[in-house]
């Protein structure tokens, strides 16, 4: 397993997708070392063993990105990259063109190592060296890069092996993967197992609400939540979280890859997740109604559990990425559970997830004499992100805060 530098840790928490070299110890000295940090969605589409290639292209005169173009559709690419700053993964790229063996680590929106493997870079009679060695290291402002990013994507599917300044190489497909289960002990002193490779991929999916809820140290967290029907238990929805000032409920919405014997394209993801997300809808209001009507919530023990209900209820549905989403959508599924529940809800999807609880955090941290709690904070973030969406007719949108120290 690898564990992340500080300095690199920081970023894989703060940055969605990326790719980062590093010459890092391994076994017996240091070696050339590949992080991928991705999607759900992205990671499985590797695991298959769809089509890789590596690209590295010169930018903005001195500047050198890196990164893979990962074939998940036929029609359009994902490209995870970054642009090189530390001698580390200079050094990286040397050993490479060098001819040695690349190690390549997975991580998942929580940062987590979730899976290795070794793959032959055919890289040692290509121009890397070259590139690597006249590129400018220190930081740069990646956020800046867009055309700069869209204008190697361009080239590189032009495949043009003449281009002195971009190098296009084919990786060799990669099924055998080591995979690492992860484990979690939480607030309550309970463990949540996490196998991002799990063939039962909605359950891993609910799991990670546990994962990225845990430090906000609510009231009440129930994974699975259960009302009685009867004489029967029935789950109410797949995750609960509650404090004496609002209660939060989750449905998990995910697309199951690993068990399809070809992969989909997007279009296809695209279609499923909007049937998942109006199924996922219509099960919160319906577990806004129980909890309102008193119904007693129990955990998997049979444990009552008290659960505010006096506050507007929020819904929130997880999916594995909210770029499957059309630009503007939702605004029906919005006013509709408003004018049933007088709740809100929003749809994230696990990187948002985290971006609103590294917000909530950042917020207690910065609280005059600690008068916030964690779940205050968080109820405030969620509110302000449904009025976003009001304002902009539609649940997929992203918010970025930023902090000004004065």
């Amino acid at each position: 397993m690898h564990l992340l530098s500080a300095h690199y840790r920081s970023e894989f928490l703060a940055t969605p997708q990326l790719v980062r070299f590093d010459y890092a110890e391994g076994k017996d000295a240091c070696e050339p070392t590949l992080l991928i940090k991705g999607t759900a969605l992205i990671l499985k589409y590797i695991m298959r063993g769809v089509a890789l290639q590596f690209v590295a292209a010169r930018v903005r005169g001195d500047r050198l990105l890196y990164g893979l173009l990962i074939f998940d559709d036929a029609t359009g690419p994902t490209l995870i990259w970054s642009i090189m700053e530390r001698a580390e993964e200079q050094q990286a790229l040397f050993r490479l063109a060098e001819g040695e063996i690349c190690q390549v680590f997975l991580f998942n929106e929580l940062a987590i190592n979730v899976a290795w493997t070794t793959i032959p870079l055919n890289v040692s009679s290509s121009r890397l060296g070259s590139l690597a060695a006249s590129a400018a290291l220190g930081k740069i402002d990646h956020g800046a890069m867009g055309s700069a990013v869209e204008q190697v994507m361009l080239r590189a599917r032009a495949g043009d092996a003449a281009d002195p300044e971009l190098l296009v190489v084919d990786m060799p497909t990669v099924t055998d993967w080591r995979i690492f289960k992860n484990t979690l002990i939480t607030s309550q002193a309970s463990a949540s197992h996490l196998d991002q490779f799990d063939l039962d991929e909605g359950r891993q999916q609910e799991k990670l609400i546990t994962w990225l809820t845990d430090n906000l140290m609510p009231s009440v967290s129930i994974d699975q939540p259960q009302v009685r029907k009867g004489k029967k238990l029935r789950e109410l929805t797949d995750a609960l979280l509650s404090y004496p000032l609002g209660t939060f409920i989750f449905e998990s919405k995910a697309l199951a890859l690993l068990n399809r014997p070809t992969l989909p394209d997007r279009a296809t993801l695209v279609k499923n997740i909007l049937g998942h997300i109006h199924k996922a809808a219509s099960q919160l209001k319906g577990a806004v109604r129980q909890i309102k009507a008193g119904a007693e919530i129990m955990d998997g023990a049979g444990k009552v559990w008290p659960v505010e209900m006096t506050h507007p209820i929020h819904g929130v549905i997880l999916v594995p990425e909210l770029g499957l989403l059309p630009e503007k959508f939702g605004a029906e599924i919005m006013l509709d559970f408003m004018e049933a529940t007088g709740g809100y809800i929003h749809i994230l999807d696990p990187s948002e997830l985290l971006r609103i609880v590294q917000t909530t955090e950042e917020l207690v941290r910065r609280s005059e004499r600690q008068t916030i709690t964690p779940m205050m904070a968080f109820d405030s973030r969620l509110i302000a992100r449904a009025e976003r969406c009001v304002e902009a007719a539609s649940l997929n949108v992203e918010i970025i805060t930023h902090f000004v120290d004065r």
